[in-house]
């Protein structure tokens, strides 16, 4: 007979199916040709339509969410070193419409396969965008949700990227 363990789901998830917490990437896409970067921690990686693809979740505010819907493509950038934990911050609270974020945070902008990427990265993930919704009121089944994180009104955009690429450092 077997016997099984509970276990913190915190203890058995790596990479990038550990959005959240100490885990974050940068959101980085292309519109005509300027590129613009953000922090997110929302996310994870799901099988959908018979693609293995990445979810995140942007703010109907967020200047990078432009750069998303014109491109269709972006890429998460994983920079897990300690170095790059002030970046996570300002790159998570300064818009990309006042400043060159990405100049400004000393980071890079590389490309593969015209998708822009950070180079300083551990991980990157390419993504294909293949469904966009806008989270409603209507639809979250636990007020509390609202309470939380939507007083203003700023709802998420969920993103659902078909994964083309990984990369690793």
């Amino acid at each position: 007979m077997h016997v099984f363990q509970p276990v913190e789901l915190d203890d058995i998830l790596e990479g990038a199916f550990r959005f959240g917490g100490d885990t974050w990437a940068l959101l980085t896409a292309q519109k005509e040709d300027k590129v613009n970067s953000m922090t997110v921690a929302w996310g994870g990686i799901v099988y959908v339509w018979n693609k293995t693809c990445a979810v995140v979740f942007v703010r109907e505010s967020r200047y990078t969410k432009e750069f998303i819907d014109a491109s269709k493509r972006f890429s998460l950038s994983f920079l897990n070193k300690e170095e790059y934990k002030d970046v996570k911050n300002y790159m998570g609270t300064v818009s990309g419409r006042d400043e060159n974020k990405i100049e400004k945070a000393g980071l890079t902008v590389n490309y593969h396969e015209d998708i822009p990427f950070i180079d300083e990265a551990d991980n990157v993930i390419v993504c294909k965008v293949l469904y966009k919704q806008l989270m409603k009121e209507e639809c979250c089944v636990n007020g509390r949700i609202i309470a939380d994180h939507y007083r203003d009104g700023d709802y998420h955009y969920v993103y659902i990227a078909e994964i083309k690429q990984v990369m690793i450092r």
